[in-house]
């Protein structure tokens, strides 16, 4: 940590980032490949007071939408299960056990998941709805990713984003003063 040198593009996303995770809202990270995105997620969610919050984070984009859910109740310290229901069951479970602590879920390369995962993802913001949002929701992906979500299969999703960011190249300047 010592040689992190912070920039405005990385301060507002980290602004951004605390937000966030305060309002158990959804935010969109993206930038190009080595950009910084997951390194600055990862250092950001490291130094959150794990008494008040539980990062899970997925980093298989891969995953089919039951392999989230089982990725997820492993996440929180549940068993994973192959069938939907109990995997719901056990993230139920997990969420009435700890009411005061905000879980958050960071999906990064989400410019990979599949429909069925960004959809599974969308299902669970509404879990006990109407009262305040589950969990809050990082999604880390390329700069292409928000119009991927604008597209009429995921408007859904897009329409909850309360957040995005674009990260910003460093500077020649940044740069300099990071040598």
């Amino acid at each position: 940590d010592p040689q992190w040198v912070s920039i405005p593009s990385q301060q507002r996303a980290l602004s951004l980032l605390n937000q966030t995770v305060a309002l158990r809202g959804v935010m969109l990270l993206s930038g190009g490949n080595g950009m910084g995105k997951s390194t600055l997620v990862g250092r950001w969610a490291r130094q959150l007071e794990p008494r008040l919050f539980t990062p899970v984070y997925l980093t298989q984009a891969t995953l089919s939408s039951c392999g989230l859910l089982a990725s997820l109740a492993r996440g929180v310290g549940k068993r994973g299960s192959f069938r939907r229901e109990r995997n719901l069951d056990e993230l139920s479970i997990y969420l009435s056990e700890h009411e005061r602590q905000i879980l958050l879920i960071v999906l990064d390369d989400a410019q990979n998941s599949t429909h069925s995962t960004l959809e599974e993802l969308r299902l669970l913001l509404g879990l006990n709805l109407p009262s305040q949002p589950t969990f809050a929701l990082v999604l880390i992906g390329d700069e292409y990713l928000l119009g991927q979500l604008q597209v009429r299969n995921h408007r859904a999703l897009c329409s909850r984003l309360s957040a995005h960011h674009l990260l910003s190249p460093w500077t020649l300047e940044e740069i300099q003063t990071y040598l």
